[in-house]
């Protein structure tokens, strides 16, 4: 990741077709809104917040078939790894409180497993986790493995699974995982205070005060047009030199149109089989947008023509709103966002503008649209032409989200506990001669291997080695959890996106140096906020900086800390939190060694 390639030029979306959105079979059928969108449409990415948040707490269950099966999301053909049929996997919607049962049936020609990333499991529950080789052994192809993932009664938002086995993320294998709060709580978490973040007209507030909510998600991600296998291999080979591969397109929601003259590479393409991702938002309602950032290395800024964004909710943490028009969201990292229309009705079209961060990368793939588009409308259909609307110009730094600055909606919240101790970490990736001068990614001197065959939470005893690093976390007889400060160092010249597994940590500070390494010097200490900002579960570390989360460990278990860029993982850069190991139930312990069975 590096230099700027002042070289590339944005390519030109040529074709419209409106998305068709197929419902899965095994979902809750959910009353269509009205007769403003189709029962097919809304049964995919469209959500029904008062059919989980009126009920009471149940078991929901969710039959999973995961298989193989060629398709080309963009045109470009390609195996993808889908969930009953289905790419991406199904929206799975609960509430809190809810025990969410997923039986998954691995048709797939190699192991797998599900994580459920944000979600906090009680105690007792680490080996649903679905971390393989830390907190179960991946499911064998034709076999099937059941997750039993207790909802707590106060988390609620904006989540998702994805696979935690090899590259097959990359492949396909991820869905949305809403969390509907229930009513009593509904209303508490919504916000009545606009924070405008530099646009104080009333022009641009919500014109509708309408208590209908038209609420749907956005699954946005980088994608590769060769498989996750080929992309890793050539990674970690000496072909790479340690760059990491640039991606070839950004879906939205498993679609986009890609030019198929564009690909240097060998690639089967029709462009009849791609499709501009096109939105439609109701003009009489509140329209809720749940962005999920499902890629594999690019962050991504994302801007609507003539629209500002109300963000309402960050990783699962519902946050003071703040109105913003661009938003950067990570690999793994997740915003609510109302959409707040001002262009005083000028158009009817607008575009979504899906930018990739450029400056991640060290070298040009001229297939890239570093400018990809979605279409939002507001009505029933779509004529068919494209949008003339045009792109905020000259957006200043305070329009641009700053996710150091989000507070907590709930003011409670915002009391921040004093450290209890403090861990010094180093991440970077390195070539190295003892290694066959291939890049491996490195914590703290260790390169993550996973035991597939004996997961770190099944064994009676374990040791940190050069490939596990697990660090104990424990706390004396009279106290249930401890506040830990981690300070982490990156040393490259690429920011790091973390995801901290089964807990949540304040970011409170960080750094990117403009030359030099930018470490953590303990002779200069920072300042730090001295109440607590937003919760989150994934945050960056910029390059050659570094970052300090605080984090309250009161989960026993075994919880992976990994940089969400997927060669990254894959390649070694992990470690383990072991929490309170000795308050592991034992029943914990054998239900992550029968997953090995």
């Amino acid at each position: 990741m590096g230099t700027r390639l002042s070289a590339w030029k944005y390519a030109t979306i040529s074709a419209l077709i409106l998305v068709a959105l197929i419902s899965p079979s095994n979902l809750i059928l959910k009353k269509p809104l009205l007769a403003f969108f189709s029962s097919e449409e809304a049964s995919r990415f469209h959500l029904s917040p008062s059919s989980h948040s009126l009920r009471s707490e149940s078991t929901r269950t969710y039959n999973f078939t995961l298989a193989e099966e060629v398709l080309s999301p963009n045109g470009v053909q390609k195996t993808v790894l889908t969930v009953n049929g289905l790419f991406p996997g199904p929206t799975i919607e609960v509430r809190s409180g809810d025990l969410l049962v997923v039986n998954v049936y691995n048709k797939l020609s190699e192991a797998t497993s599900l994580h459920w990333h944000g979600i906090r499991h009680p105690a007792g529950n680490n080996s649903q986790d679905g971390a393989a080789g830390v907190t179960q052994c991946p499911i064998p192809p034709g076999a099937n493995h059941t997750y039993h993932i207790h909802l707590l009664s106060e988390q609620y938002g904006t989540f998702w699974y994805h696979s935690h086995q090899s590259t097959q993320l990359s492949d396909g294998l991820f869905g949305a995982l809403i969390i509907h709060p229930p009513a009593s709580l509904a209303e508490k978490a919504r916000p009545h205070k606009d924070e405008l973040r530099s646009e104080r007209s009333l022009r641009y507030h919500r014109t509708s005060q309408s208590s209908s909510v038209l609420d749907q998600v956005m699954l946005v991600g980088d994608w590769y047009h060769r498989s996750g296998k080929e992309v890793l291999d050539w990674f970690q080979s000496l072909r790479s030199h340690g760059n990491e591969p640039v991606p070839d397109a950004i879906l939205n929601n498993g679609l986009q149109l890609f030019n198929c003259s564009k690909s240097i590479a060998k690639i089967i393409c029709d462009p009849k089989q791609g499709r501009t991702p096109t939105f439609r938002l109701h003009p009489q309602y509140q329209n809720i947008i749940r962005l999920i950032n499902t890629g594999s290395i690019a962050e991504i800024h994302i801007s609507l023509d003539f629209h500002l964004f109300r963000v309402i909710e960050a990783d699962g943490t519902q946050i003071q709103p703040v109105i913003v028009k661009e938003i950067t969201i990570a690999p793994g990292q997740r915003y609510a966002l109302e959409v707040i229309r001002a262009d005083e009705g000028k158009y009817d079209g607008f575009w979504l503008r899906q930018r990739v961060n450029y400056e991640d990368f060290k070298y040009p793939n001229v297939a890239l649209d570093l400018e990809s588009k979605s279409i939002v409308t507001y009505g029933p259909r779509w004529d068919l032409n494209l949008p003339s609307s045009q792109s905020w110009s000259d957006i200043k730094a305070e329009e641009r989200l700053d996710p150091l600055s989000l507070q907590p909606l709930d003011h409670i919240a915002r009391v921040l506990p004093p450290a209890d101790e403090t861990l010094m970490m180093y991440v970077t990736t390195m070539i190295r001669t003892a290694t066959g001068n291939r890049p491996f990614g490195y914590v703290n001197q260790t390169t993550w291997k996973p035991n597939l065959t004996n997961p770190v939470l099944a064994r009676n005893e374990f040791v940190s080695s050069s490939k596990e690093l697990i660090v104990p976390v424990n706390v004396g007889n009279t106290s249930n959890s401890i506040v830990l400060d981690i300070i982490v160092n990156n040393l490259e010249d690429g920011p790091h996106p973390f995801h901290l597994h089964g807990h949540h940590f304040w970011p409170l500070y960080t750094y990117e140096a403009v030359m030099g390494a930018g470490s953590y010097k303990w002779e200069r200490p920072p300042t730090l906020p001295t109440t607590a900002p937003a919760l989150r579960d994934t945050f960056v570390i910029p390059a050659k900086g570094h970052a300090i989360f605080r984090v309250r460990f009161d989960t026993p278990g075994m919880w992976l800390f990994h940089c969400h860029v997927l060669v990254h993982l894959q390649s070694g850069m992990a470690m383990i939190f072991d929490v309170l190991s000795d308050r592991i139930p034992q029943e914990d312990r054998i239900n992550a060694a029968n997953s090995c069975s």
